[in-house]
């Protein structure tokens, strides 16, 4: 199991938020629950690129998507696991509302 600690940049940590993700995340506007629950999906990331009900998206080779927790929403994300660890790139949240 690794940490952000273990991470001296973000160069060389294996998850990356699309632009989109940043800006979902860095904005006050975003609901608290909502925010909690994208951060605890990106903890499972870090121990398991395909954590409980990820299922990959049909037509799309190496996307998954996986429900947040308390069903806020929806996590699309892409796995490449030729790398190691895996670097995974996290493109969208839905939110359910």
């Amino acid at each position: 199991m690794s940490d952000r600690s273990d991470y001296t940049d973000d160069e060389h940590d294996p998850i990356t938020f699309s632009p989109v993700v940043e800006e979902f995340l860095g904005d006050p506007q975003t609901p608290a629950d909502v925010f909690s629950a994208v951060v605890a999906f990106v903890v499972d990331l870090r121990e398991n690129p395909f954590p409980h009900l990820s299922m990959p998206v049909p037509g799309r080779p190496g996307m998954h998507s996986a429900p947040l927790r308390r069903d806020l929403g929806l996590v699309e994300y892409a796995v490449d696991e030729g790398q190691d660890p895996p670097r995974i790139y996290v493109s969208r949240i839905l939110r359910a509302d």
